[in-house]
């Protein structure tokens, strides 16, 4: 009888520490969810207020005065708290994309560009896909299949034209040194 008593307990004891521990292991994995969902909601916040600008630049139907607002965009006070804002949360491909797309808008020589040379549009084109590529394996799928041109194909209306250079263009931190390099040479007639 004491046997049988003991086993009884014991499995109510089994029964009501694995409810615990279901309970506790439920309760921190909805914890976790719940706070990954909040930072998604501020990641895709964050996002969308760093590509409006972009947007803007590459609307073709918007007005010369709409374009100059999108590019003052970009030194606003807003922009750069969202810029600091992807520093602390955005992975580390969505961070080296945005700090590369930058560096080449900061350092790009575009007194000297030649209407003739597609190059600094495909460098562009390719560093803005990139960074909307970064942006979409971060928040939904890191096993993606899309290339960049996949990325901008719904706003650029040839291209077939330039699918395979912004598709293989290298991308590192000095893209934009080597296009001015380039284009240098170019403008001085050293080709």
């Amino acid at each position: 009888m004491v046997k049988e008593l003991v086993i009884v307990f014991a499995a109510q004891i089994i029964i009501f520490g694995g409810g615990l521990i279901t309970w506790y292991l439920k309760s921190k994995r909805e914890d976790k969810l719940l706070a990954e969902e909040r930072t998604r909601d501020f990641k895709i916040e964050t996002y969308r207020t760093l590509l409006e600008p972009y947007i803007i630049l590459f609307t073709f139907t918007a007005s010369k005065r709409e374009k100059d607002d999108g590019s003052k965009k970009l030194l606003s006070v807003k922009y750069k708290t969202a810029a600091f804002n992807l520093t602390t949360f955005g992975s580390d491909q969505v961070v080296r994309s945005f700090n590369v797309l930058m560096q080449s808008m900061f350092n790009a020589d575009v007194d000297n560009i030649r209407e003739d040379d597609n190059s600094y549009s495909v460098i562009m084109l390719s560093l803005i896909a990139d960074f909307l590529l970064s942006i979409r394996m971060d928040l939904y799928t890191s096993n993606t299949k899309l290339e960049r041109s996949e990325m901008i194909e719904f706003f650029i209306t040839d291209i077939d034209n330039y699918r395979d250079a912004i598709d293989a263009l290298k991308i590192d931190r000095d893209i934009y040194k080597i296009y001015n390099l380039r284009n240098s040479i170019l403008n001085n007639g050293f080709e």
